[in-house]
């Protein structure tokens, strides 16, 4: 049996302090493997986001145990958890593009964090990806003259380029057209499939639940149970799309 790469027993997380304490996730306990594509759904301020930037290194975890690649985060470090971080690719919801670099130079900055690309042509895998991702004829556009699903997809090449061992996605295909979200789903599902990438995406987009291994809800900061993820999933399949 392969050995969860994510591992999270009773997390809980909290914000601000006295009265004004939050409970913002509440004893999560979660095995995620590699290849999996995992989709994380529920109302909103549920919890989905937090969880979300543990998973990615971006926070660490104060209550209970997180392991992600082997490495156990409850108290973790700065250093330690920016180690974690290049071993991840993160889709934000605001792009988080630079926008003095072109769509091209924007998605070669995340191969330039790892050692294994110096010896590459960094600029023919970047323009490779943005190709993929339906972009190939703006590579050398600035964000300020791209549209905002234009935008996202530099932002899904920038994380998807390098070959990360985790794909972390807030709403990844929420500015994108029917079409270019299927295509950017169908690269990811490739990068699972190929090279065991774990994907993990927070979304609402019902037209893409049927490629997730596993849909997890977040509700009030908690796991819901097994049966109403199974009658969730249920009820988005009777749905019309």
């Amino acid at each position: 049996m392969t050995e969860p790469i994510i591992k999270l027993r009773n997390v809980n997380h909290y914000f601000g302090s006295g009265e004004n304490r939050k409970h913002a996730l509440k004893d999560i306990t979660l095995d995620i493997y590699p290849g999996q594509i995992i989709i994380c759904t529920g109302p909103s301020g549920s919890g989905k986001t937090t969880l979300l930037t543990m998973l990615g290194g971006l926070r660490s975890c104060q209550d209970g145990s997180l392991e992600i690649l082997g490495e156990q985060l409850n108290g973790a470090s700065k250093e330690q958890l920016a180690k974690l971080r290049l071993n991840v690719g993160f889709i934000f919801q605001a792009h988080n593009l630079m926008m003095f670099l072109t769509a091209k130079k924007n998605v070669r900055l995340s191969l330039e964090l790892h050692e294994k690309y110096y010896q590459e042509n960094m600029d023919a895998l970047a323009v490779d990806m943005l190709t993929k991702v339906g972009l190939g004829d703006r590579v050398d556009y600035y964000p300020a003259k791209l549209s905002g699903g234009q935008k996202q997809r530099v932002a899904i090449a920038r994380a998807l380029v390098s070959s990360p061992k985790i794909v972390l996605g807030d709403e990844p295909t929420a500015a994108l057209d029917k079409e270019s979200g299927r295509k950017v789903v169908g690269l990811m599902k490739e990068l699972a499939d190929t090279q065991k990438t774990t994907i993990i995406m927070v979304t609402h987009d019902n037209k893409i639940l049927d490629i997730a291994d596993r849909i997890i809800i977040v509700d009030e900061g908690a796991l819901a149970s097994k049966e109403k993820e199974e009658a969730f999933i249920l009820k988005m399949r009777d749905s019309p799309s």
